[in-house]
């Protein structure tokens, strides 16, 4: 069995600006933190505004594909503890199963061997998870030709002074072509980036080992799941925990299907996604797309529409929605909190691989060229919603290093803003307006889609005991 990582949808203080149009390398590559940096309506959903604590000694483990060769672009190189990344990989052989299944594969996996921390060239998913967690430096030329030519700017991270340790458990696979397939049809051979339990389960393993020897506190951000519990994944999580690591993995993007794991397992802090409802609208008028709402207002110049990215403070939940995708619990599965998992802006840079030339400098690929050849991109999933749920985990264990994954699960939950149990959202989705609904059916099944409620790190850093 196979733990793939959350799939994304894509679509096409500290403000340091300054740069011509053929600017002269990154001006940032001296920036240790991105605190200070702007906020984005995700951010400033759930609060990250009214904290003062910004992760600083603590460690996130990025389970997920590594980091893209060139994340300096992105990251202060502070911030970012190559030295301790790693990977794993374990070789997996597809074959066609037989002439009497032309559908079928057989695979035969390989040995467990462990490599390097950068990055998947078929997916960017871990760059983004962590830009989320860290924060980025940004400047896109698809702004500017749509009329808001911003200087270069700093984006504020969930915890912007942890360190993220890369950790690759998701590897490139080629799946080869079926052309005797008739149901659906004959198939090419495609790439797919995902791990094994035994990958994932290494992963875990090795942060948790980084822990014993010093490196604390430690918490484990997992983008990623799959439709069983294996054993050996099920002890791994175990020794974590067991060693006072914070485990936090994603409730998956099945929707009424139920969650992945190890997101279900109940010891695991588990993130649903949530979005917002004012999303691709104009803040002056309320009229559809509007390509700044994303990032919050603040002294940019030239200034973005007034109140843009700004989130009402959460206590009406009637501008928050369930995302149809985000895993609803079944029975013998937990669901704990939502976080922002619709839409969120980050770096992306190229699919496949790594086509792209930096935001820094006179390319004008974004705008040009094809298949994703631009920097940033909006990308949704629980794979989203979990950095924000890890990041404010690192918040609390910065303020409180001696808590247990139990501690912080209850302080998450029992400050989590509620959310109702069933409900619908209207809502304009990128380019078409759209009615989000949720409810406590699942196909006949009862199910949960809101769990304890909606992430709030203010609530969450005020209930965190002093140690």
């Amino acid at each position: 069995m196979f733990n793939k990582s959350g799939s994304c949808a894509v679509a096409a203080g500290l403000t340091v600006a300054v740069c011509s149009a053929a600017m002269a390398g990154n001006p940032f590559k001296d920036l240790t933190t991105t605190e200070g940096g702007y906020h984005t309506w995700d951010s400033d959903l759930i609060n990250v505004d009214a904290v003062s604590q910004t992760g600083h000694g603590v460690y996130v483990a990025v389970l997920d594909t590594g980091l893209v060769p060139n994340w300096k672009d992105y990251f202060p190189n502070a911030r970012v503890a190559t030295n301790l990344g790693t990977g794993f990989d374990q070789p997996v052989t597809f074959r066609s199963s037989s002439k009497n299944n032309p559908c079928g594969l057989e695979t035969e996996v390989g040995n467990l061997q462990q490599s390097t921390w950068v990055g998947s060239t078929g997916s960017t998913h871990g760059t983004h998870v962590a830009s989320t967690i860290l924060g980025y430096t940004y400047r896109s030329n698809s702004d500017a030709a749509g009329g808001f030519p911003l200087p270069a700017i700093v984006v504020r991270g969930i915890a912007p002074d942890v360190t993220v340790i890369p950790v690759r458990v998701l590897s490139d696979h080629q799946i080869p072509a079926l052309p005797k397939c008739t149901d659906p049809g004959p198939q090419p051979s495609t790439n797919a980036v995902f791990g094994t339990d035994a990958q994932v389960a290494a992963g875990i393993r090795y942060a948790t080992d980084l822990k014993r020897a010093g490196y604390s506190p430690m918490v484990i951000n997992m983008s990623l799941g799959g439709s069983e519990l294996a054993q050996i994944e099920k002890d791994a999580v175990d020794y974590a925990i067991a060693n006072g690591v914070i485990v936090v993995a994603a409730a998956g993007n099945d929707g009424e299907a139920g969650m992945g794991f190890p997101g279900a397992y109940a010891p695991v802090i588990s993130a649903g996604a949530i979005g917002w409802t004012k999303e691709w609208l104009k803040p002056t008028d309320g009229l559809p797309r509007y390509r700044m709402w994303w990032l919050k207002d603040g002294d940019h110049v030239p200034p973005l529409l007034p109140n843009t990215g700004e989130v009402a403070d959460p206590t009406a939940a009637s501008d928050i929605y369930v995302t149809d995708f985000s895993s609803r619990e079944l029975p013998g599965q937990e669901l704990d909190v939502l976080a922002p998992g619709s839409w969120v802006r980050g770096p992306f840079p190229g699919d496949p691989g790594f086509n792209h030339l930096p935001w820094w400098s006179n390319g004008i690929g974004d705008v040009k060229g094809g298949h994703n050849s631009g920097n940033f991109f909006y990308v949704g999933g629980t794979s989203m919603a979990t950095p924000h749920t890890s990041a404010v985990a690192a918040l609390i264990m910065q303020k409180n290093p001696n808590l247990t994954q139990a501690q912080v699960e209850s302080i998450l939950k029992s400050t989590a803003l509620p959310l109702a149990t069933s409900g619908s959202r209207d809502i304009f989705d990128f380019d078409h307006a759209a009615t989000i609904t949720w409810d406590t059916d699942c196909d006949g099944t009862a199910c949960d889609a809101v769990g304890a409620g909606v992430l709030r790190a203010d609530a969450a850093l005020t209930a965190t005991p002093a140690p």
